[in-house]
């Protein structure tokens, strides 16, 4: 399986591949590296291409993943409400990497003409019986869609899975209309380098962290990259974690003692989401400590 492939982290790392520095002072962060100048934390070596694909269009989506994607509604109703702050008025709205298409079914419902681009047959299929969405089945490509432009794109979770994520950004460039909003969703790593730091110490090299991702992103790579796209307003927006609803413990076949856990991890993620929030507003938007982030940026 993909997350069971060992990671050797090379010692002649000399440049960043986000911002090109060259100066040699790259720090270790378990099996990442650090990039003294941008800040982020990239993986020098990874699975192949191929592997990574397998894993992301077949193994990734198990039925325990897709039940776990339907019971995340909230993460996206915060995303949607994200997205009309920026666009009040409903247009168009590509989602790449849409998955089972729950943030599309939820912009659907808010009045906004929707597209889906998603690799994964089995999550396509499901998108259509849960939501009725026709998505389009393909890794995506500012050439599906010649000639056509999105007043909003968003991708949630895919950026720092991505061996080239400039180029990425540069697409969604593309097909984005004048003065439409991106929006991403990806793990910070201000809130994540203890993790990382952690993973070192352990010496873990056998396992991926944030799922099989390539790359941990400080806020100031992900404004340093939009603002040399030539997006603007670059802000942030803390991600409000997901919550697992505890079952009735009287039921048959449940016990207690998962709900007491469940109730316990939901206290905990919400009082760091209180605290990581109220540190966000007093600091008028500088403090960003939550573990995953909405990066909105304007096409000039």
């Amino acid at each position: 399986m993909i997350h069971q492939l060992a990671i050797t982290i090379p010692t002649d790392v000399t440049r960043c591949p986000l911002c090109g520095d060259a100066g040699g002072r790259f720090r270790r962060r378990g099996y990442y590296v650090k990039c003294p100048t941008c800040k982020v934390a990239f993986r020098p070596q990874h699975a192949c291409d191929a592997k990574l694909d397998e894993y992301w269009q077949e193994e990734f989506w198990s039925t325990e993943e897709i039940e776990k994607r339907k019971r995340r509604e909230p993460v996206f109703r915060q995303a949607f409400d994200v997205l009309r702050h920026h666009k009040p008025e409903a247009g168009s709205v590509l989602d790449i990497g849409c998955g089972i298409g729950t943030f599309l079914a939820v912009c659907r419902e808010g009045g906004w003409d929707v597209t889906g681009v998603e690799p994964s047959s089995t999550a396509c299929e499901v998108a259509k019986s849960e939501y009725g969405l026709e998505l389009i089945n393909a890794p995506f490509s500012p050439s599906l869609f010649e000639g056509k432009k999105f007043d909003a794109v968003f991708a949630a979770q895919v950026l720092h899975h991505l061996p080239d994520p400039a180029a990425f950004a540069a697409d969604i460039h593309r097909v984005l209309a004048d003065d439409g909003v991106l929006i991403l969703r990806t793990p910070n790593s201000i809130a994540l380098e203890p993790s990382l730091l952690m993973q070192g110490f352990l010496g873990r090299d056998n396992g991926f962290f944030c799922g099989p991702a390539l790359y941990v992103f400080h806020p100031d790579t992900l404004s340093m990259l939009f603002n040399r796209l030539g997006f603007r307003e670059v802000t942030f927006v803390i991600s409000r974690p997901y919550l697992e609803t505890p079952q009735l413990p009287w039921r048959s076949g449940q016990s207690l003692a998962p709900n007491l856990k469940r109730l316990v991890i939901a206290a905990v993620k919400l009082t760091s989401y209180g605290t990581v929030e109220i540190a966000h507003k007093l600091s008028r938007g500088r403090t960003l400590l939550g573990p995953s982030i909405f990066v909105v940026a304007r096409k000039t």
